[in-house]
């Protein structure tokens, strides 16, 4: 008769799949969310303890075990940008965490395989070790810090990612407060039914012509900037709220710029 111990099964994959849900998360450079990560890991362990305790095909056949994993990265990262590549990855750290489990257990000399939590735990601990020096080596792409911003303007909100840049000094020399710099194209939202003056490139030229608008008359200012061989002015404006990763900033301007759009990001901040 077999005997399965599903608390030790349960406990065994939730660890093994947050593992790989952050690691993937890592390796793609996107801010972390750890609570999604445990509902999948939550999700892929039950389907592992359905797995053990019934036998059943729909468990364990490789569509089955396609749709587990299909529906854990859905959890994990839906709604994200980088979903492919997410899900790229997680099925790439899955396969290499049962290659380690597999080749520590001495079943790659033709041993039985045979799992303890010791050599589990060992096998969790050296993959997560590799691999997280292997990111902090992979380049400069991930040590970037992207930041999720969430802005509302003229009741209506935008969700955004933003670069974080140390050396960003931009300020409202009115207020003192700092300003975030956006792409036009990502505020194109807030601005509705007047986003084409977005497409203004003189920010003198797009105060003006908001001004003769009821909704926008008095909501931007010029804002100077000055960088290496180049300064003037952005046009910028206060947002009616601003959250960056959860958290409220209330005193964060929001200046307009083509320029601070790039990979992966719309925003500099």
């Amino acid at each position: 008769m077999k005997i399965v111990w599903v608390d030790v099964c349960f406990a065994i994959n939730f660890c093994a799949d947050y593992l790989i849900c952050l690691l993937a998360a890592r390796f793609c450079a996107v801010p972390l969310e750890r609570l999604r990560y445990a509902l999948a890991a939550l999700l892929g362990a039950l389907w592992a303890v359905g797995a053990a305790v019934t036998e059943a095909a729909v468990f364990l056949s490789p569509g089955g075990k396609l749709l587990a994993a299909a529906v854990m990265c859905l959890a994990a990262f839906y709604g994200r940008r980088e979903l492919p590549r997410l899900c790229a990855a997680f099925f790439a750290l899955s396969a290499a965490l049962g290659g380690a489990v597999w080749a520590l257990s001495g079943a790659g000399d033709g041993a039985s395989l045979s799992l303890s939590p010791a050599l589990l735990g060992l096998s969790f601990f050296l993959f997560w070790a590799a691999f997280s020096v292997f990111l902090r080596g992979s380049g400069k792409k991930q040590e970037r810090e992207i930041l999720d911003v969430e802005i509302s303007f003229r009741s209506r909100s935008v969700r955004i990612r933003a670069l974080r840049d140390t050396g960003n000094s931009l300020c409202d020399p009115l207020s003192g407060a700092g300003v975030m710099v956006m792409s036009p194209a990502a505020a194109a939202e807030l601005f509705r039914p007047y986003e084409a003056l977005l497409d203004l490139r003189d920010p003198a030229e797009l105060l003006a012509c908001a001004g003769e608008t009821d909704a926008l008359r008095g909501q931007l200012r010029l804002i100077p900037y000055s960088a290496v061989g180049s300064k003037g002015f952005l046009a910028a404006f206060r947002p009616d709220s601003l959250s960056v990763n959860g958290k409220k900033n209330r005193d964060l301007l929001v200046a307009l710029s083509p320029s601070a759009s790039g990979d992966g990001f719309d925003a500099i901040i």
